[in-house]
C-alpha cells in the first residue's frame, strides 16, 4: 500500500473541553474496550422535527468522565516543553489528518496558533484500517468520526491521549448472530455531522445506501437506499438541519423529514465531492471524476454553470468570499474567481492531490493532503506560502 493522505479536517478554535493532560490508567483502558448495552430509542425521538426542544445529554460511554482521568501531572520523563505543547489554548485550532504509511495507518492530532505561528503535532492514533474519510463533532464533546475500509464509524475522543481502542463504534457485527447486524455492509466513504441537529451524523458507503445515526444511541433510524452506485459524497446545509446534499452517479439533495422527498439531476460521470456555498443556502456545487465543478441552484431543474477545472477528478473543493478552490489528482491546487469562473492561481505539486478543507478561523489558509511528496501541508491562498511543521 502507497503512503498518501486521504482525508484531512480543520477544527474550530477553543473545542477542547480540558485543557489538562490525560493520562489513562489500566482499568480505564478496561472500559474503553468494554461492550455496553444501551437502551434503544423510538423513531419518535428522533429529533428532525422537534430538535429545538432537545436537550442533549451526553452519557454512558460517551460520557468524557467516564473514560479517562485528567491529571495536570507529568512523567518525569516529559520536558518542559512537551507538558505546554500538551496543554490546547483556547486560540488553538486543530488539524484532523488520515495518514496512511504502507502498512502504517494513523489518526494525527496536529495544532495551528495563528498568533503565536505555532504549527505541530499534538498526538497520534494508530488505526487498524486505512482511514477513507473523517468528520468532526462537537456540542457533546470533541470527537472524531472515522470511516475506512471496514463498514465500522470508529469515534474517537480528540482529548484523549494514548487510546488504543475508539471512545465508541457505529456499526456491529456479529458472527454468531447476523441477524443482529446493523449498520454499513461496506467501506464508507464520506461522513457529515448537522451542526443544527447535533446528535445525528450521515455516513455514505460503498454499500450505495446512507445512514443517519443518532450518536446518542449509537444507532442508526433512517437508512436510505436505492441509489445504483456508492456514496461518494454528503454535505448537511448549513442553515437547514432537515437538507442534506448527496452525490453518487447522480446528485440529490434531500428533505430527510421525508425520506421520499427529494430533488436529483443528471452527471456526466460521478460525483466526487459535494459543497453547499457558505453565504448562499440555496447554491451548491459539486466536483466530478471528469475534472468539472457544477454550481447548482437547487430551486431550478439546470445547473447555473459548470466549468472543466482539471484534467482528473476533483478531489477537494472549499468556498471563501470570492474565490473557489479545488484540488484534484492532476497534481494541482487552483483558485478560481467564482462569479467570473477565470483561474487567479496555481499551485502544482510532485503528486496527486487526494483532500482539502478550509480552516473557519482562518479562512484563507487551506490544509491539503496528497500522495508521493505532497504530504500534508498547509497553504495561505493568498501567496501560496506555505505553514511547515
Amino acid at each position: 500500500m502507497s503512503s498518501f493522505i486521504p482525508c484531512v479536517k480543520w477544527v474550530k478554535q477553543g473545542v477542547s473541553l480540558h485543557q489538562n493532560t490525560i493520562k489513562l490508567s489500566t482499568e480505564e483502558l478496561q472500559q474503553l474496550t468494554a461492550k455496553e448495552k444501551r437502551p434503544g430509542r423510538s423513531n419518535q425521538d428522533y429529533g428532525l422535527e422537534n430538535y429545538d426542544d432537545e436537550d442533549m445529554n451526553m452519557t454512558g460511554a460517551m460520557a468524557v468522565s467516564n473514560l479517562a482521568v485528567y491529571s495536570n501531572d507529568i512523567a518525569d520523563s516529559d520536558t518542559d516543553s512537551d507538558k505546554l505543547d500538551e496543554i490546547l489554548k483556547p486560540d488553538d485550532n486543530l488539524v484532523l489528518v488520515g495518514n496512511v504509511k504502507k502498512n502504517e495507518c494513523s489518526l494525527e492530532v496536529y495544532v495551528y496558533n495563528g498568533n503565536d505561528k505555532d504549527f505541530y503535532i499534538h498526538h497520534d492514533v494508530i488505526l487498524k484500517h486505512p482511514p477513507l474519510c473523517l468528520e468532526w463533532f462537537g456540542s457533546m464533546g470533541n470527537f472524531c468520526a472515522l470511516g475506512s475500509m471496514s463498514s465500522v464509524i470508529d469515534v474517537w475522543d480528540l482529548d484523549l491521549i494514548g487510546s488504543v481502542e475508539p471512545t465508541y463504534r457505529l456499526g456491529r457485527k456479529k458472527k454468531k448472530n447476523p441477524e443482529k447486524n446493523y449498520g454499513h455492509t461496506d467501506a464508507i466513504l464520506d461522513i457529515s455531522w448537522n451542526e443544527h441537529l447535533p446528535h445525528i451524523i450521515a455516513s455514505g458507503s460503498v454499500d450505495e445506501t446512507i445512514l443517519l445515526w443518532d450518536v446518542e444511541t449509537s444507532e442508526p433510524h433512517t437508512r436510505m437506499e436505492n441509489f445504483g452506485d456508492h456514496i461518494q459524497s454528503l454535505k448537511w446545509h448549513p442553515f437547514e438541519s432537515q437538507t442534506l446534499a448527496v452525490g453518487s452517479s447522480d446528485f440529490y439533495v434531500y428533505d430527510c423529514r421525508t425520506y421520499d422527498t427529494y430533488k436529483d439531476w443528471f452527471i456526466k460521470g460521478k460525483v466526487e465531492k459535494t459543497l453547499w456555498d457558505p453565504s448562499n443556502g440555496f447554491l451548491c456545487y459539486v466536483g466530478t471524476d471528469r475534472g468539472k465543478i457544477i454550481c447548482y441552484d437547487c430551486r431550478a431543474d439546470k445547473p447555473l454553470w459548470k466549468y472543466t477545472c482539471h484534467e482528473n477528478e476533483v478531489t477537494g473543493i472549499y468556498v471563501w468570499d470570492k474565490f473557489i478552490i479545488t484540488s484534484s489528482t492532476d497534481e494541482t491546487l487552483k483558485v478560481w474567481d467564482k462569479q467570473n469562473k477565470h483561474l487567479i492561481k496555481i499551485r502544482e505539486f510532485s503528486g496527486a492531490l487526494h483532500s482539502l478543507d478550509g480552516c473557519t478561523d482562518y479562512p484563507f489558509l487551506v490544509a491539503v493532503g496528497g500522495s508521493g511528496t505532497s504530504k500534508f501541508q498547509l497553504f495561505d491562498i493568498n501567496d501560496f506560502s506555505l505553514k511547515t511543521c
